[in-house]
C-alpha cells in the first residue's frame, strides 16, 4: 500500500478556543465569537459546547442567542489570534517548505519528501501533530491521504483533536455524503438530490462527467507537487450597523473607514488596486453593488474614500432606505505599475507615510476627519475602531 503524502491540519475552534485559553474560566461553556447576542451581525466561531446547540459560523448572533440564552457572546480579537496563528505556521515551516494557507488557522502540508526521514509518514504526522498542539496551547485536529481533498475530509472526521488517516482513499470518496464535498454548493446538492445521488460513490457510477468536475480533479495531483499558491483576487472589508443608517455623512464615514484598512493592508502586502467596489444592504435586506475602475493602479487612502463615496452616492440615488450594511472590496490587483511623469504620487506618498505610521504604533494613533464622527458609535482601541462586525474590522 502506498503512503500518503498530503496532511491537512486545522486549529479546532480556532478563536473560541484562543479565548478559552486566556480565560481558562470559559472552559466547558457555550461560547460564541463575533459580538453582542443583541446586536446584529454574524457568529465568526462557536465552541463545541456552543455547537450541541445548533450554532455554527454565520449564523445571525440573534439567532445563535435564541437557540443558546446561556451561551458566552464575545467580540473578536483579530490581532490576538494573528499571534497565534503566526506561531501555528511558522511552527509548520520547520517541518516542510511545501505548505499552503488556507485560512488563518488550517493549511495542507506536502509530505513527500519527508517520507524516507522518518519511520512512517503516520509517524510523522502524529509527531507535527502533537508538536503544533504544544506550541500554540490549543487542540488541533490532521488529516492524511493521498490528495488534498482526502486529507480535508479526513481531518473533518478527525474532529475535535483526533487524526485520521485514509487507507482506502476511493472507498471513502465513495462513501462520503455531498455536502460535505468542497465546491458543491447548496444549488447544485439541490438538482443532485432530485436525481436521486448523495454520496460520490453514486455520483461517480452515474454521472462520471460531473464526478470528475467535483472530485476526480481534486484526487488526481501527483504527490510531491509543491501545492499551487492560491493567487488573491481581491481584498474587501464590510461592516454591519449597530441600527439601520440613513444619514449619509455617517454612511460614506464608515466606507472611508474600510477604504482607509484596505488602503493599509494593499501597503502591508505591497499590492496596487485597479478597481474598487461599494456594497450596500438596504433595511429591506435587498444588496446592491457597483463598481469601477480607478484612474490607474493605486493604494492610496485618499483615492480609495473619494471613490467609494462617489459609488455609493450613485447607488443611493436610486433607493432611498436606510442601510444596515456597507462594505468596500479592491480587485484587479497587480504587484507593478508603469505610470507617466504627469500622475502625481505626493497623496499616494502621504498614505504611506500614514499606513507605516499606523503598522507601527496602532491604527488608532491617526485618523481622519470622518473617522472621528464614528467615535459616536463605536469604542477605538490601539488597532483601531471596534466595530460591530468583529470578524470584519481587520
Amino acid at each position: 500500500m502506498r503512503a500518503p503524502f498530503f496532511l491537512h491540519i486545522d486549529i479546532d475552534a480556532f478563536f473560541a478556543a484562543v479565548e478559552v485559553l486566556m480565560n481558562p474560566g470559559l472552559r466547558g461553556l457555550p461560547l460564541v465569537i463575533g459580538g453582542s447576542a443583541d446586536e446584529r451581525g454574524v457568529v465568526c466561531t462557536a465552541s463545541y459546547e456552543a455547537r450541541v446547540y445548533g450554532i455554527h459560523s454565520g449564523m445571525a448572533l440573534r439567532t445563535a442567542a435564541q437557540r443558546c440564552p446561556h451561551a458566552v457572546f464575545l467580540r473578536g480579537r483579530h490581532s490576538l489570534y494573528k499571534q497565534v496563528s503566526d506561531r501555528f505556521f511558522n511552527c509548520l515551516q520547520s517541518y516542510s517548505p511545501l505548505i499552503e494557507m488556507v485560512s488563518i488557522d488550517e493549511a495542507y502540508l506536502d509530505l513527500s519528501g519527508f517520507r524516507y526521514l522518518a519511520a512512517s509518514v503516520y509517524d510523522l504526522a502524529q509527531e507535527i501533530k502533537e508538536t503544533v498542539q504544544k506550541e500554540i496551547g490549543l487542540s488541533v485536529s490532521a488529516g492524511l491521504a493521498h490528495s488534498r481533498l482526502g486529507a480535508k475530509l479526513a481531518t473533518e472526521a478527525a474532529k475535535p483533536g483526533g487524526l485520521c488517516w485514509l487507507h482506502d482513499e476511493q472507498e471513502w470518496l465513495d462513501q462520503v455524503s455531498l455536502e460535505k464535498i468542497p465546491g458543491i454548493g447548496p444549488h447544485t446538492l439541490v438538482i443532485l438530490r432530485g436525481l436521486g445521488v448523495s454520496r460520490g460513490g453514486e455520483l461517480r457510477r452515474r454521472y462520471l462527467a460531473l464526478w470528475k468536475r467535483f472530485i476526480g480533479s481534486a484526487t488526481r495531483k501527483p504527490p510531491g507537487r509543491r501545492p499551487a499558491e492560491r493567487k488573491t483576487t481581491a481584498f474587501s472589508r464590510e461592516t454591519t450597523f449597530p441600527d439601520d443608517i440613513g444619514d449619509q455623512e455617517m454612511v460614506e464615514a464608515h466606507l472611508a473607514y474600510l477604504a482607509d484598512r484596505l488602503a493599509m493592508h494593499l501597503l502591508r502586502v505591497g499590492l496596487y488596486a485597479g478597481r474598487i467596489e461599494v456594497k450596500l444592504r438596504f433595511s429591506d435586506f435587498s444588496t446592491h453593488t457597483k463598481r469601477c475602475f480607478l484612474p490607474y493602479p493605486t493604494r492610496s487612502c485618499f483615492r480609495l474614500r473619494r471613490a467609494a463615496a462617489s459609488l455609493c452616492r450613485t447607488l443611493r440615488q436610486k433607493r432611498r432606505l436606510p442601510l444596515r450594511l456597507v462594505g468596500v472590496k479592491v480587485d484587479d490587483l497587480q504587484r507593478d505599475r508603469n505610470l507617466l511623469p504627469i500622475f502625481s504620487s505626493r497623496g499616494e506618498d502621504l498614505s504611506g507615510g500614514i499606513g507605516r505610521v499606523k503598522d507601527k504604533f496602532g491604527a488608532g494613533v491617526i485618523c481622519s476627519g470622518r473617522e472621528m464622527l464614528l467615535g459616536r458609535l463605536y469604542v477605538r482601541e490601539r488597532d483601531g475602531l471596534v466595530l460591530k462586525t468583529a470578524s470584519l474590522t481587520k
